[in-house]
């Protein structure tokens, strides 16, 4: 009987698109005992943001932004 294997590394973001966070450069990596919060640089040279909750992983989520989103946050 064949098993199922689940990738953790594959993710979807909230628009939709599916990724492999193992083929991404992590480039900040935050954490507490709650949630941690990272954000991952594509070869595409866009961003993932992601959030993941400890008490309920249902929550996580994974944004996905380009240069121009991400220039427009560093202004805020």
């Amino acid at each position: 009987m064949p098993t199922s294997t689940i990738n953790s590394d594959i993710i979807t973001t909230t628009c939709g698109q599916q990724l492999d966070l193992s083929t991404t450069e992590l480039v900040i990596e935050r954490s507490n005992s709650l949630f941690s919060y990272n954000i991952h640089k594509l070869k595409s040279g866009e961003y993932v943001i992601c959030e993941k909750f400890y008490a309920n992983p249902f929550n996580n989520r994974y944004i996905l932004l380009n240069d121009e989103q991400i220039e427009l946050l560093k202004n805020l």
